[in-house]
């Protein structure tokens, strides 16, 4: 970890004298209030960073302290169904009706699980070690990418939280790792993927102009250009309700979408 003073503020930017220590998309932690934010430039003498929260109160003096660590949030089952903000903060949860200063993310949810592996199988990233059963959904739980061995040890089915050990991989460096249903991933770094499928249906709409003059493919990828208020976000609502999909992730940013 390392620190920093604040020099410089305005809006949502910051800039602060610091010795070193920081590194480009670090997380970073500002003032009393904790304010979670980021490192978006390094320099010589200091670091330049953006707060993802309200920063009414911060002066120059303020101390910033670095996490060690990229900005990152905990991918995990039942995360489906619900409302987050850009850092996966569950906004449901939160008291009020805006973002509290410093509201932080450790809220871990209760599975039931049901183990697909045993003592002994060779498990690697992205199999599956078992299935995670929410209210509304039945997720699948996997190895987490970087991470592979042999299985030690899995616990038995029954209800566990999220970052609980569910199984106990020997690595082939010899070292014990466990695997939870949920883990840490950087915010700027993909995900990383085997091979790419190719597509093999269509993605049925439900808007007939669309499904017939300009089909989309399961797997695929549309644009819907336009300019303000012609409708895009309209026909993205209809999309949502009407297409032929299991689950819909929508990000609202800015405009009527926010």
């Amino acid at each position: 970890m390392a620190d920093a003073i604040i020099s410089w503020i305005s809006g949502p930017v910051l800039r602060a004298r610091c010795p070193g220590g920081f590194r480009l998309s670090d997380a970073i932690l500002v003032g009393d209030g904790k304010l979670l934010g980021e490192v978006i430039r390094v320099s010589d003498t200091g670091i330049v960073a953006q707060v993802y929260e309200d920063t009414t109160g911060l002066r120059p003096g303020d101390r910033v302290t670095g996490m060690g660590q990229p900005l990152s949030i905990r991918l995990r089952p039942g995360l489906a169904g619900r409302i987050f903000d850009g850092l996966l903060r569950p906004l449901a949860d939160m008291p009020g009706d805006t973002i509290q200063s410093g509201m932080k993310t450790e809220v871990h949810d209760r599975l039931a699980f049901e183990p697909t592996v045993r003592a002994g199988d060779h498990v690697g990233p992205g199999q599956v070690v078992g299935t995670a059963t929410m209210p509304n959904f039945t997720e699948k739980v996997l190895c987490p990418p970087g991470v592979s061995g042999d299985v030690i040890s899995v616990v038995a089915a029954g209800d566990y939280l999220d970052n609980d050990p569910l199984c106990v991989l020997r690595a082939p460096t010899g070292e014990e790792v466990p695997v939870s249903a949920g883990s840490v991933w950087p915010i700027r770094q993909p995900r990383p993927t085997k091979q790419r499928l190719p597509h093999a249906e269509p993605l049925v709409t439900g808007q007939r102009i669309i499904d017939m003059l300009f089909p989309v493919a399961h797997g695929g990828r549309a644009m819907l250009p336009g300019g303000f208020g012609t409708g895009k976000t309209i026909l993205q609502e209809n999309l949502a309700k009407w297409c032929d999909a299991d689950v819909i992730v929508y990000v609202g940013c800015g405009e009527r979408g926010n």
